[in-house]
């Protein structure tokens, strides 16, 4: 792709193959906001030195060479993590190369440049081992291939694990293996296994089979190590100690050295002389120190003395005043006890009240229950003879709702969706019916219609009377002016339609009619006058002519 093609791709087609970093955390895409963690990996992770360097291939953001190259408006190119990098937190910023003709970067107006890419891949390179000697150049889009291999890439030591902490180039492993100090070798005599470097100390003092001469030269020769203890308990010139060591004698020899020396009066007698005058002198130190010892305990023992007589004359006065405290606490005591005594009376008293007002609080919940019961009953009758009063037999309905504008906020809030109207007949033991209305719509005229249905209930005398039913039906929205410009709808009853069977489980059918019945516009709208004083009038009418008397 051109530079001028790549100028001329929309904000949409960069980002269908490209996505930035956020260096203040946010992750928009694959790449990180640290320019070092890129798509393009390098062993090691620095830059590789270019063979013939030149300026076009370096960022000029981090300074070195460009990873996944992209392009500004401006043609110069920058890292695609260091656009994040460079932005910051800031929406746009003037070009990171600062030239005269350098214009504002964002991150929507910055653009991949697959083309470079590819350039910087063919780009020729130094192998990253050149310092140790490689003076191979390769393709820096093949560079990790031959890093893999190169001859001057260090390796551990196989004997790594036996201590050996030696870095060394790949190309001398086979050299430093035979020669490693931490290779193992094996002893020819007792078959142990060492490092090689441990060789010459464990042939010297500490193989078992090694062929050795008696230390005390008592003429023995070619002793095994391990028979070298045995016989020392019973070599002849093992060095001896003088049974007088214990005077202070520190003479040592063989055995019969040993015999001739202790065999010499006059230099033990000598050595028993100094022995007996030591032990004076220290007896009489140890005499002088015990008598210090005992002059300073003597001096302890009467200051101790002194301090217990002081102080048994104030445990005499603590104690007394301790007694005086008890008598008063003995006293309180009694005191206390009066009182608890005669709280736990009180107790008994409160607790025998607490029955009975449990007794009476039960006596007066039964008595609630009954009130409640009877409070019920007077709701239901009074409801009944509301509906007696306000029924109609005649198979015509005026509904009236009131606070439509509170009641049209329920509905919208969904607090109340809906609302129903009292019974109304078609005879006195005709079809009984009521009408159901969705102030802020239902289904397809939710939130822009009121929605009026009609319904079949359940009525006394529903086995005398022929179903389905198939009546005409009226919806009618009454208007409150001298016009009279009600708003009306009416259907016939589909008599497949289950709303109109007889109602057998439930206390009323599935509503039946118009969901798009007045549109709000028309309904709110004050020249209407559909709604007058926050009251609205409903009329259902149903067609009675054809009705069969019972």
């Amino acid at each position: 792709m051109s530079n001028g093609q790549m100028l001329g791709a929309t904000a949409s087609e960069v980002h269908d193959g490209f996505s930035f970093t956020d260096p203040s955390g946010g992750d928009s895409g694959p790449t990180s906001g640290n320019f070092t963690s890129l798509s393009l990996s390098l062993v090691p992770e620095d830059d590789p030195i270019l063979v013939n360097p030149d300026p076009k291939y370096f960022c000029p953001v981090h300074g070195g060479l460009l990873r996944e190259a992209v392009q500004t408006e401006c043609g110069h190119r920058l890292c695609q993590a260091c656009v994040g990098l460079y932005l910051g937190s800031d929406k746009k910023k003037r070009c990171p190369a600062n030239e005269e003709d350098c214009s504002d970067i964002t991150k929507e107006n910055i653009l991949p440049d697959p083309g470079f890419r590819r350039e910087i891949k063919q780009l020729a390179v130094y192998c990253p081992f050149k310092g140790k000697g490689c003076k191979v150049t390769v393709k820096f889009g093949l560079l990790n291939n031959h890093t893999k291999d190169c001859e001057y890439r260090d390796v551990r030591c196989i004997y790594s694990d036996r201590g050996c902490n030696q870095s060394i180039l790949f190309k001398d492993a086979d050299t430093h293996n035979k020669m490693c100090p931490c290779r193992p070798v094996f002893c020819e005599l007792c078959n142990q296994e060492f490092n090689a470097s441990e060789q010459k100390k464990h042939e010297d003092s500490i193989c078992p089979a090694a062929l050795i001469d008696c230390p005390f030269l008592c003429g023995i020769e070619n002793l095994k190590r391990s028979q070298l203890a045995d016989h020392e308990m019973v070599c002849p010139k093992r060095p001896s100690e003088c049974k007088f060591k214990s005077l202070g004698c520190p003479f040592m020899g063989d055995s019969e050295t040993i015999r001739a020396h202790e065999q010499n009066i006059e230099s033990h007698f000598e050595v028993v002389c100094e022995f007996a005058l030591k032990s004076e002198i220290n007896r009489m130190r140890e005499k002088e120190y015990y008598e210090q010892m005992l002059g300073t305990f003597i001096r302890n023992s009467e200051q101790l003395s002194n301090t217990v007589k002081s102080n048994h004359r104030d445990l005499k006065l603590k104690m007394v005043q301790q007694v005086e405290r008890l008598i008063i606490l003995e006293q309180k005591n009694q005191q206390y006890e009066t009182t608890i005594a005669g709280l736990r009376q009180e107790m008994q008293n409160l607790q025998q009240s607490i029955e009975q007002l449990k007794v009476l609080i039960t006596q007066v919940s039964n008595a609630e229950r009954q009130v409640a019961s009877h409070e019920i009953r007077m709701a239901e009758m009074d409801l009944r003879f509301q509906m007696l009063e306000t029924a109609s037999y005649d198979g015509k309905l005026l509904w009236k709702i009131r606070d439509f504008s509170h009641r049209k906020r329920d509905a919208v809030q969904g607090r109340t969706v809906s609302l129903y109207s009292q019974p109304f007949y078609t005879g006195r033991f005709g079809y009984k019916m009521c009408a159901r209305v969705y102030l802020n719509g239902d289904g397809i005229g939710r939130g822009t219609h009121m929605s009026l249905y009609f319904v079949v209930m359940k009525g006394e005398y529903d086995a005398l009377l022929s179903w389905p039913f198939q009546h005409r039906v009226s919806l009618i929205l009454m208007d409150q002016s001298p016009e009279k410009r009600h708003l009306k709808d009416e259907f016939f009853p589909d008599p497949n339609s289950t709303s109109f069977r007889r109602p057998m489980a439930a206390e009323m059918n599935v509503a039946s009619g118009c969901p798009l019945f007045v549109a709000h516009t028309v309904l709110d709208n004050p020249s209407n006058n559909y709604v007058k004083d926050d009251t609205l009038f409903i009329k259902i009418a149903v067609d009675v002519t054809n009705l069969t008397p019972i």
